[in-house]
């Protein structure tokens, strides 16, 4: 019996020191104060040049905040960092068929991220087009985790939502569970070690974006300039023949995970909203070696893409290939990141 109440007694110290960290530190703001996320969001859409990217930014967190700012602009582009170079605020500017574009890609989405971001996204304004930048591992479930950090909770109600069941945007049930949230506390606890210091918010200068400044930058429009050192590094790289399996090792194509971006597609366009399919091309000496991860997923994920186009009557825009599209080897910054000129190019030919 003593053994009993000493776990339950111990389990409970465990919560109540959780939650009083979690109270305390805050790392999304959930409790007492707009989180960085949001001021950076806030401070972003109504800067000239955009902002320094700050090391410790939570970038699923920031761009969930962004999105609520989806209404004031024409298309919103969702995806991985494939698409972070797409921007209406930019020197190669992307998409010229929408007037305005805020940029929510996140790095290495998975089709979790797509679900959550649309949501958010849509629920927050009506941009006139949804632009889905769909990755070889997009059509499966799992493929990328970081999702659990920030929109564990959100992700089962943007489902629910999906499926014709409308709810509120989760953000009470989010908050207040995140007070003994694992997760959420192992983000206070990183910060309560790193001495809780919030990153600054430093003005960007005007750049060009082919040659980027010293540190990263995140443009008014959500889209990404790379370092100047991350960008000159890159022009040395030589690109292996077949590339590098990303996330192309396993499966990717789900018969489940299919059906629920048919219907985020579906839902997207029962709110009055035009979606866009979107692929982005990788490296041409990724395409020299058929035999490669890469190229066995992409030639059947494309297919299967297209196809899904037709059968809902929605644009596909771009391809897996570089040729189909007409970007040079020198537009990318490895195997499988296209450069701001690459996209803009066969953007530009986009109509909807």
């Amino acid at each position: 019996m003593n053994y009993i109440f000493t776990l339950l007694g111990t389990a409970a110290v465990l919560v109540i020191s959780a939650a009083t960290l979690n109270w305390t530190i805050d790392p999304a703001g959930l409790f007492r104060k707009a989180s960085f996320g949001q001021q950076y969001a806030d401070a972003l859409v109504a800067s000239a040049h955009g902002l320094i990217t700050p090391d410790s930014l939570d970038e699923r967190e920031f761009k969930g905040k962004l999105a609520k700012h989806s209404g004031r602009y024409d298309c919103v582009v969702i995806g991985s960092s494939h698409v972070m170079q797409i921007g209406s605020a930019r020197k190669h500017r992307s998409l010229p068929a929408c007037a305005s574009i805020l940029n929510l890609g996140v790095s290495g989405a998975g089709i979790e991220d797509h679900v959550v971001l649309s949501w958010l996204a849509l629920t927050a304004g009506k941009p006139r087009a949804l632009i889905l930048g769909i990755d070889p591992w997009t059509l499966a479930f799992g493929k990328d985790d970081r999702w659990r950090v920030r929109y564990a909770d959100q992700y089962p109600i943007a489902r629910l939502a999906i499926d014709g069941k409308e709810t509120d945007n989760g953000e009470s049930a989010n908050r207040w569970s995140s007070l003994i949230n694992a997760q959420y506390t192992r983000r206070s606890l990183g910060m309560l070690i790193r001495g809780a210091a919030t990153p600054s918010i430093d003005v960007a200068r005007n750049v060009d974006e082919d040659v980027g400044d010293k540190l990263a930058i995140t443009l008014s429009d959500g889209s990404h300039v790379y370092s100047a050192e991350y960008i000159a590094s890159s022009k040395r790289e030589t690109v292996p023949i077949g590339g590098v399996a990303y996330k192309t090792d396993i499966a990717v194509n789900n018969a489940g995970a299919i059906d629920l971006y048919r219907r985020l597609i579906m839902w997207a366009r029962d709110h009055g909203v035009k979606p866009v399919l979107l692929m982005t091309p990788y490296h041409p000496n990724v395409w020299m070696l058929e035999a490669s991860p890469n190229v066995k997923v992409m030639v059947p994920i494309e297919k299967a893409v297209r196809k899904m186009g037709s059968d809902l009557n929605v644009p596909v825009v771009g391809s897996f290939r570089p040729d189909v599209v007409g970007c040079a080897p020198n537009e990318f910054y490895d195997f499988m990141h296209p450069m701001a000129s690459c996209l803009a190019k066969f953007t530009a030919r986009a109509d909807f």
